[in-house]
């Protein structure tokens, strides 16, 4: 063979090399997808600094785990690629995306609790004075109950006709407990307890203010 023929054939053989190089895939430089980016920013972030995993771990307890990943991609921890410090930047990512929900969670109670509020403000009864008497009667039908232990009427029916809490209940009942003399009267002598109803109302109706339950809640 020539060796014009030879150089022609090796020219053509490194051409066809060179083609069929560049229709190969080259996998390295592939872009690779957000999520495994992700996966590659936790390994490089989290193997040798705990105070990156702890944040990761309290912000996952606010988004959940299910939704984690595709979360703080969405808020762009990818941004920490090729920072210099990029345990401190995802750490800082970490954090902000914390403070911001806690923030948003406090804001919400603080609007709910508002709401609450405003909601028992228009649903208040007017004082007139048909409502101060069945009020104060109701008062005295209420503490009764609570001498006489009846929990299943304080709970189903005065608890939520005076619009208060299981802890304004505890309360109550501590208050009125420690009245010994009356529960030893009350065990002696069962009937009494209609007269000190009597003797609630008569008190009640001098000074409902003080001697309504949960007066302020109740009334405008």
């Amino acid at each position: 063979m020539k060796v014009s023929n030879i150089l022609i054939c090796t020219f053509v053989a490194i051409l066809v090399t060179s083609c069929a190089k560049k229709n190969l895939p080259l996998k390295n430089n592939e872009p690779i997808s957000e999520t495994e980016q992700l996966s590659l920013l936790k390994q490089q972030t989290e193997n040798n600094d705990p105070y990156v995993v702890d944040a990761k771990n309290q912000l996952i307890r606010f988004v959940g785990d299910k939704n984690f990943d595709n979360y703080i991609i969405k808020q762009g921890i990818l941004n920490c690629k090729g920072n210099n410090n990029l345990s401190s930047c995802v750490l800082n990512f970490y954090l902000n995306e914390l403070y911001k929900l806690k923030y948003h969670v406090q804001l919400k109670k603080v609007v709910e609790e508002n709401q609450a509020e405003h909601n028992m403000e228009l649903s208040k009864i007017k004082a007139t004075e048909n409502n101060i008497k069945s009020y104060c009667q109701y008062s005295a039908d209420f503490v009764a109950a609570i001498y006489t232990k009846d929990n299943a009427k304080i709970t189903q029916y005065f608890r939520p006709q005076f619009r208060m809490s299981e802890q304004d209940i505890s309360s109550l009942k501590a208050k009125i407990t420690k009245d010994d003399y009356s529960y030893f009267l009350i065990n002696e002598n069962p009937s009494i307890l209609q007269e000190m109803k009597v003797d609630y109302v008569e008190k009640c109706l001098d000074d409902p203010k003080n001697n309504i339950i949960n007066y302020f809640n109740i009334f405008r």
